[in-house]
């Protein structure tokens, strides 16, 4: 890493590294969301709300794809990163091709499987006569392009790894503006339905891996994706790193096929399609405090492998005070205004689906308050090399306190329970995610 580098990470204010880092971070991930939000207002309005409740049935397949894409692509840049902390290149450089092969073999893999058996497949997750022809066509349209769009997402990692977070956001836009042109294109004008809708996020992200391949692929860079070599050990060392993020996406994807299930024996198809609305908002919101707490990964780790201990810290509060103001103003807007964002997704004729959306974001909208918190707390123990705090905090919000208030809470309020059960499970894992951070910002402070 270039020695300005260095001196930027080390010495530059925090506040100079947000807007450097967490910005463009944040830039890139709402473009990703309004790509999401696009695919979603076009299936919703131009299909129908059946296809946009068929297209959140195949999202959990999706969120699994992506848990190994983090796990490894999150993995091997929180290698890099404290590899550049501590002036170790080669460490650097190794995780950088092995975590290139590893997810061009995996995504190969994948792609053949689950285009073999996509049908069982879709059904296991859980569509029934009425959305399985919407879900499959949205399966079809992506599984295809399994590596390049994985090898896209890791590749946008190793730009931020090498201290280029513009290049990114530049990049990811502009993915992004050609996804929702090739959406509207392919959905309304060709009429390929939600199929439409998958395939133009496909083709996107294909041609944005070229465009940020050309860098990261560049063997001129610091670090490049073919010139080091594969290495087992170090694989195990990234998928440790990494398998919190993985976690967290994979807890998501349960929570999301526990929901979805629990919604369509209450309400049916118009239950998922007003969950799938409600999704999307959430999705929208999540992106912003990915983008904050996720973009400082690399400063954080290479804090971290330089052992600038108490700058880490620093860092972790900042950004926890601009997390939580963010959930608060995000809070209130869906409180006073949150029926706009639902009513966009709908036409005239989903009267129903849109009073069950518009009631249950007024107590999904709670979340929003602790929700940025538990992502920052899950990305600092993902910067530091501790795995298992973050996997803890993933599990117990996505999977654990789900599980139970579904089994309970349904039962008693209905589909008010639901929400409850979402709230709830957000307040009791920022309980016990304080509790952690608190005993490793301790032994951080006595070192």
């Amino acid at each position: 890493m270039q020695e300005s580098k260095r001196e930027e990470l080390e010495k530059h204010s925090i506040t100079s590294l947000f807007f450097k880092y967490a910005i463009p971070s944040v830039v890139s991930m709402l473009f990703f969301g309004l790509q999401s939000l696009i695919d979603g207002l076009v299936v919703g309005n131009y299909i129908g709300a059946e296809a946009l409740g068929g297209v959140n049935i195949i999202l959990p397949m999706f969120s699994v794809i992506m848990v190994v894409s983090l796990t490894v692509g999150v993995g091997c840049q929180t290698v890099v990163s404290q590899g550049f902390g501590v002036n170790n290149i080669e460490q650097s450089q190794t995780a950088v091709t092995t975590g290139f092969w590893t997810l061009a073999v995996l995504s190969l893999f994948a792609s053949v499987a689950l285009w073999l058996w996509a049908e069982p497949f879709v059904q296991l997750l859980g569509a029934d006569d009425v959305l399985l022809p919407y879900a499959l066509g949205y399966f079809k349209g992506f599984v295809p392009f399994l590596l390049p769009v994985s090898l896209c997402f890791y590749s946008d990692l190793m730009l931020k790894a090498l201290g280029r977070p513009v290049a990114s956001t530049f990049i990811m836009g502009s993915v992004v503006m050609l996804n929702i042109g090739l959406s509207l294109f392919f959905v309304i004008v060709l009429n390929l339905g939600t199929m439409g809708a998958s395939l133009a996020t496909s083709c996107a992200f294909t041609i944005g891996l070229f465009i940020s391949g050309s860098i990261t692929f560049d063997p001129k860079q610091t670090v490049s994706m073919l010139r080091g070599r594969f290495s087992k050990r170090l694989l195990f060392r990234a998928i440790y790193n990494g398998s919190s993020e993985g976690v967290l996406e994979l807890s998501s994807a349960i929570s999301i096929l526990i929901i979805n299930n629990v919604m369509i024996k209450m309400a049916g198809a118009k239950g998922v399609a007003a969950f799938t609305a409600i999704s999307y908002v959430n999705f929208i919101g999540i992106l912003i405090y990915l983008g904050i707490s996720d973009g400082l990964i690399p400063v954080m780790s290479y804090n971290y492998g330089a052992k600038n201990f108490s700058r880490l810290l620093r860092i972790v509060h900042f950004v926890s005070r601009i997390n939580l103001f963010a959930g608060i103003l995000i809070f209130i807007f869906l409180q006073f205004y949150g029926h706009l964002a639902i009513d966009i997704f709908f036409g005239k004729n989903s009267e129903e689906v849109i009073a069950i959306a518009q009631s249950g974001l007024q107590i999904f909208s709670f979340v929003f308050l602790v929700n940025g918190l538990n992502i920052l707390i899950t990305s600092f123990f993902t910067s530091i090399g501790n795995a298992w705090g973050s996997i803890i905090i993933a599990i117990l919000r996505g999977v654990v306190f789900i599980a139970l208030g579904m089994l309970i809470l349904p039962a008693v309020w209905g589909e008010k329970g639901v929400w409850i059960t979402i709230v709830m499970s957000e307040f009791l894992t920022f309980g016990i995610a304080l509790v952690l951070l608190s005993h490793v910002v301790k032994k951080l402070k006595s070192i």
